[in-house]
């Protein structure tokens, strides 16, 4: 019956030469065997289904099996090579399918051991096939073996789960595990469905299916009968510790090494969850932990690889379960909180030797070694954050920060590539717990340091209040510590990074800086020995800033050495200036913050101020420096002038006198202080200019702290003028700067003069505007003569017209006669022409005719009454008889008088 060639899929292909009837017969016969196999099919699964066959539950699935007896006889009849082999490999499944119905019909507590039984004895048939006629029915065996061992497992992990969430909460004991009626069958069933598998895949990919064996065998041990959490613990432990030395073993592959080591962790991690059923349980097992952990390193041996990092993982569980045994050996033993903290903290710092250790011996696990450190270390801080008490945070966080700086080798050089290979690996870690440590440490001691320095005695200090009482605060002595390891860290950093002796003191200074503030109000030290210490550490600072800080090369070199101009340094150049001025201005403001509580601290305070910047002003490394210095050293004796007298309880005013002396001295002495800096002419010049502005403007706030006390201003306006005037004396002056302190002068003077006068009620008009008047004209003067183009208006204009005109104003609009002011004025004014007239000046020849010809005819209104009116008819008669027979000689007279009036300046 089989004609022609088999197909891919199965059925005959006809002989494209054969009758198309043949064709046609065949096509519909494999249609009809199709039918009829489905109907079969559908047949068999009722009996399948209801678990009898002809009233027998033994012949259930018979039917279902017959229907693949036929497909399979009907594949080796007329079917190709995959036909055949997808049929016999259905066959398998239907068999263990007709074997295990009646099981469960008849027997069905042992259905899951059945199950094993029939995936394990049809894996040992099939491995008894030929090779030809095996690749069919070893799929079918295959997916047998599978759905037995995945029952297997899910039960096993279910059972396993149930384990481990009846040991919590922590530490409260666990009931035993429940009493199944099969489950003495899962371990067995777990054994045969992995023996099953395990015969059917190919040899290298048994040792990992008998791995996977062991654990879920192991895992389901417990659920034969009600196993206490014990026994449980013991299982894990010990199956996870045999498991993880048999593949650290040399010879074995990295798939092997790989799902060992996974499965021993697994093991493991159920173990320590079992365990948490009570404290003995949880030491148990971390001491497991801890032995197997530093044994897989012996046993891993030297060699690169996976066992290596698998030992070297073992290696750090291994240390970070010692600190775990001792926190909880305590909390077993009844000890507080805070006992299990330090305890526990002490054994993660004992892990430093260990990593020593490691260095030494095995070198190619200290990147492990260093892991498992900087993880124990990163504990203790938000544990003590977090936990119950006032632990200090800081000073756990800090001395974490210093073992990881400990731990590190600094410069010291690798041996051979795998050591750097680890320190690279180990180095990541630390730097990340070491980051995280000393930010934490610095945020928990900075309120510490806050209150040390702005509220030492419990809030802030209200100025001349009166000497505050201590306040206590229980975190300083800890915050001290704290400080002090953290400036321990910063040197060792920076001199491991750096080098030298400058860089670890800047780096470390901030925080020593703080630690005097903090043991002073640790003891309850009185006041005011914590702002003094502040103050005196802020100045101190500031001087090294300046006298060892960056010049004109300026700083200190790495070493530590002073750059000396002109002189090579030593090492690399260290900007002092960047760390010692932000702490020292910031520690000068809060120590002088907290001496303002009484009037002598605080001229004490400002007293040290002006001589900490005086000795900047004599002996800073540059001329800017310097010149900062003395303006600084300015400021702060205005500031105690200011306060001196405030402190005597003398008036306000009086405080001008004294600001008005700085600014003397500070007139006085600029040159002296320009000359002596270092520096070009251009930066003496600058200096000088500099002080002079600082001298003008203490001398305005001098005349401003007097406003309300007229006298006590004009005296301040006169003594100002005094002392500019003094300055124009100076030999080395130049002339303009001459000419502008004389100007100074003369307006203090003026402003001096016009105070006292209005003190004294003095009503005079000409008392007022003469001296005004004066002082413009003899600077006026002395301007045409040091500058020829100038012209007389320009200099003397504004002079005559304050002299000249508030008069003639008063004389022109006051009802009042006045005659002896109308006298004054017109010979004022004749004076004033008859002087320009000589010195060939416009301005006074015009300004003083202008005011004679109003005051004639302000005279000639005054007389009207009194003459008779003829006689200015006749006065008018004979001055136009006089003119009209002049009048050749008077135009002639007015084209020279305005030529000349032309020509003057």
């Amino acid at each position: 019956m089989r004609v022609g060639v088999s197909a891919a899929g199965g059925g005959p292909v006809a002989d494209p030469g054969g009758p198309a009837t043949v064709v046609a017969g065949r096509v519909l016969a494999w249609l009809g065997f199709g039918g009829a196999a489905t109907v079969a099919a559908s047949c068999a699964l009722v009996p399948l289904a209801l678990g009898r066959a002809a009233g027998q539950p033994l012949l259930a699935g018979l039917p279902l099996l017959g229907v693949g007896l036929v497909l399979s006889g009907a594949a080796l009849a007329a079917g190709g090579r995959l036909f055949r082999q997808v049929a016999a490999g259905l066959l398998v499944p239907l068999l263990a399918a007709a074997l295990l119905r009646p099981v469960a019909e008849l027997g069905a507590g042992f259905l899951l051991l059945a199950t094993g039984l029939v995936a394990a004895g049809l894996a040992g048939a099939v491995r008894l096939l030929p090779q030809r006629h095996r690749i069919g029915p070893r799929f079918g065996a295959l997916l047998v073996a599978g759905g037995s061992a995945q029952v297997g497992v899910l039960a096993t992990g279910v059972l396993a789960v149930l384990a481990a969430t009846r040991s919590l909460p922590p530490w409260r004991g666990a009931a035993a595990g429940p009493d199944l009626s099969w489950g003495w069958q899962l371990p067995l069933v777990v054994v045969l469905a992995v023996g099953a598998v395990a015969l059917l895949l190919p040899k290298g990919a048994r040792p990992v299916t008998v791995l996977l064996g062991v654990v879920f065998t192991a895992a389901a041990l417990p659920a034969v009968t009600a196993t206490p959490w014990p026994a449980t613990l013991a299982v894990d432990l010990v199956v996870g510790a045999v498991l993880l030395t048999m593949v650290l073993r040399p010879g074995h592959r990295v798939s092997t090494v790989l799902v060992g080591a996974s499965a021993a962790a697994a093991l493991t991690v159920h173990g320590l969850l079992v365990g948490l059923a009570a404290p003995g349980g949880t030491l148990a097992a971390l001491g497991a932990v801890l032995v197997v952990g530093l044994a897989a390193p012996v046993v891993a041996g030297r060699g690169p690889g996976v066992p290596h990092a698998v030992a070297g993982t073992a290696l750090v569980a291994a240390l970070l379960a010692a600190p775990t045994v001792v926190a909880v050996a305590l909390h077993a033993a009844g000890t507080p909180a805070w006992w299990q903290l330090r305890a526990g903290s002490v054994a993660a710092a004992l892990l430093l030797g260990v990593l020593l250790a490691v260095r030494r011996l095995r070198p190619d696990l200290e990147g492990y070694a260093g892991t498992a450190l900087a993880l124990a270390l990163a504990v203790p801080g938000p544990a003590a954050l977090i936990g119950p008490g006032r632990e200090p945070v800081a000073l756990y966080a800090a001395l974490a920060v210093l073992l990881l700086v400990l731990a590190g080798r600094g410069g010291v050089p690798a041996a051979h590539p795998a050591d750097r290979a680890s320190r690279t690996g180990r180095a990541v870690p630390a730097r990340l717990v070491g980051g995280g440590s000393a930010v934490l440490a610095v945020l928990a001691v900075a309120p510490e340091a806050l209150r040390a320095l702005l509220v030492p005695y419990g809030e802030l200090v209200r100025p001349w209040a009166g000497a505050p009482g201590s306040a206590p605060f229980p975190g300083a002595p800890a915050g001290a510590v704290a400080l002090l390891v953290l400036a321990a860290t910063a040197a060792l950093v920076a001199r491991r990074t750096v080098g030298g002796r400058a860089v670890p003191a800047l780096v470390a200074l901030p925080f020593l800086a703080t630690v005097p503030p903090v043991l002073l109000v640790a003891v309850r030290a009185p006041w005011p020995a914590v702002p003094a210490v502040v103050l005196l550490t802020g100045v101190g600072a500031l001087l090294v800033g300046a006298l060892t800080g960056p010049g004109d090369p300026g700083g200190l070199t790495a070493s530590g050495d002073p750059a000396v101009p002109g002189r090579p340094a030593t090492g690399r150049r260290v900007p002092t200036a960047l760390v010692v001025v932000p702490v020292g201005l910031l520690w000068t403001g809060a120590g002088l913050a907290g001496l303002l509580a009484t009037r002598a601290g605080t001229l004490a305070g400002l007293g040290l101020l002006v001589v900490a910047a005086a000795v900047v002003g004599a002996a800073g490394r540059s001329a800017a420096l310097r010149l900062l210095g003395w303006l600084a050293a300015i400021g702060s004796a205005a500031c105690l002038a200011v306060t001196a007298p405030l402190a005597a309880e003398l008036p306000l005013q009086a405080s001008g006198f004294t600001v008005l002396g700085v600014a003397v001295l500070v007139l006085l002495g600029g040159p002296v202080l320009a000359g002596r800096l270092p520096g070009g002419p251009a930066d003496r010049r600058l200096a000088r200019r500099a002080f002079e502005a600082v001298a003008q403007a203490l001398a305005l706030v001098a005349l401003l702290l007097t406003v309300g006390a007229p006298r006590h201003a004009a005296a301040v306006c006169i003594l100002w003028g005094v002392a500019v005037a003094l300055r124009v004396l100076r030999r080395s002056e130049s002339t303009p700067a001459r000419w502008a302190f004389a100007a100074v002068a003369g307006v203090s003077e003026l402003l001096g003069t016009w105070l006292l006068l209005t003190t004294g009620e003095v009503v005079l008009l000409e008392a007022y505007t003469v001296p005004a008047a004066g002082l413009a004209l003899a600077a006026g003067t002395v301007a045409l003569r040091a500058r020829p183009g100038l012209t007389s208006w320009l200099a003397l204009g504004p002079g005559l017209a304050a002299g000249l005109l508030p008069s003639l104003a008063s004389v022109l609009g006051v009802p009042d006669p006045q005659p002896w002011r109308r006298l004054l004025v017109g010979v004022a004014a004749l004076v004033v022409v008859l002087g320009g007239a000589v010195r060939r000046w416009q301005a006074p020849v015009l300004l003083g005719g202008a005011v004679l010809t109003l005051l004639a005819l302000h005279e000639l209104v005054l007389s009207w009454d009194l003459l008779p009116r003829w006689s200015y008819l006749a006065a008018g008669g004979l001055a136009l008889i006089a003119l009209a027979a002049t009048y050749e000689r008077r135009r002639r007279d007015l084209a020279r008088l305005r030529v000349a009036l032309g020509r003057m300046g």
